[in-house]
C-alpha cells in the first residue's frame, strides 16, 4: 500500500509539473516552476533549500559539466587534494559555488580581498637577491608567493599574473636596491606590457638605503597578465627586495 501511495504522489507531481509547469513545496499554489513554502509558524522544523554537497575530490572527478549544465549550484564541503581540472581551478574553500559554462564560481564576494601576494628578499639591505640589466624595462620575478586565492594564475617564470576577475583592482608594490647603490632615475610600475606607462613611478634614490613605494587603482580584464616591472637609468639595478600584493575592489 505505501508504494502504491507513494506511486500516486510522484505521479501527481509529474503531472502537476508537466500540465502547469510549475511545482509547489508546502504549497498548493505555485507561483513559480519550483516554488517552496516554508513554515515559519512551527520553531520546530528548520526551512530551507540545500543544494548538493560535494567534496572538490568529487567535483573534480564530475567531468561531463558543459553548457547545458551553465547555473548549476553545489555545495563544497571540503578542498583536501585541490583543483585538478580546469573546471573547478577557481574552487579555493568550502561553500557554494555555481556553474558558468566553463568554471565554478564562487558565490561569495571576493571584493576587498587580498587575492595575491608575493615577494622576493626578507629585507637584508646588503643582500642581492635579483640583478636587473640598466637603459631596459625588466620584469621582477617574485620567488616567495605567499597567497594566491581566487583562481589567478602566477607564472613563476615569467613573473606575471593572470587577472581571474573583470575589476577595479588596488596595487601595491615596492622595491628595495641594495645599500649603497649608485644614486640614478628609477622607474616602477604594474601593469600588462613593459614600458614607459603614464601610471608608473619615477624617482630618484639617494644612492644609501633606499626603498621605492608604489600603489595603484586601476580597472583589468580577466586575463590581462600583470607585472610588476623597473627601469633603472644608467646603472644595473641591484635588489634587495621587492612586493607586490593585488586587492580586488569591486568586480565589474
Amino acid at each position: 500500500m505505501k508504494k502504491i501511495i507513494l506511486l500516486n504522489l510522484i505521479f501527481t507531481i509529474f503531472s502537476l509539473s508537466t500540465a502547469n509547469a510549475q511545482v509547489g513545496i508546502g504549497t498548493d499554489d505555485p507561483q513559480l516552476t519550483l516554488d517552496v513554502t516554508g513554515v515559519p509558524s512551527s520553531t520546530d522544523v528548520p526551512d530551507g533549500v540545500r543544494a548538493p554537497r560535494l567534496t572538490l575530490a568529487d567535483l573534480n572527478a564530475k567531468t561531463s559539466y558543459s553548457s547545458d549544465q551553465e547555473g548549476a549550484i553545489v555545495y563544497v564541503t571540503d578542498v583536501t587534494g585541490g583543483s585538478t581540472v580546469n573546471a573547478t581551478e577557481l574552487v579555493s574553500g568550502e561553500g557554494y559555488y555555481y556553474f558558468d559554462g566553463s568554471l565554478w564560481q564562487s558565490m561569495k564576494s571576493t571584493a576587498g580581498s587580498i587575492l595575491f601576494t608575493a615577494s622576493i628578499g626578507e629585507g637584508a639591505g646588503s643582500q642581492v637577491n635579483l640583478t636587473l640589466n640598466q637603459d631596459s624595462f625588466e620584469t621582477i620575478v617574485l620567488a616567495d608567493v605567499e597567497q594566491n586565492l581566487g583562481g589567478g594564475n602566477w607564472d613563476a617564470t615569467q613573473g606575471t599574473y593572470e587577472v581571474p576577475i573583470s575589476g577595479t583592482y588596488l596595487i601595491k608594490s615596492s622595491v628595495r636596491l641594495t645599500d649603497n647603490s649608485s644614486s640614478r632615475n628609477f622607474f616602477q610600475c604594474v601593469d600588462v606590457t613593459n614600458a614607459d606607462n603614464p601610471q608608473g613611478l619615477w624617482q630618484s634614490n639617494s644612492g644609501m638605503r633606499w626603498t621605492m613605494l608604489y600603489t595603484r587603482i586601476a580597472f583589468f580584464d580577466q586575463g590581462d597578465l600583470l607585472r610588476l616591472y623597473i627601469y633603472s637609468d644608467g646603472a644595473d639595478a641591484d635588489i634587495s627586495d621587492a612586493s607586490l600584493d593585488i586587492v580586488l575592489l569591486s568586480q565589474n
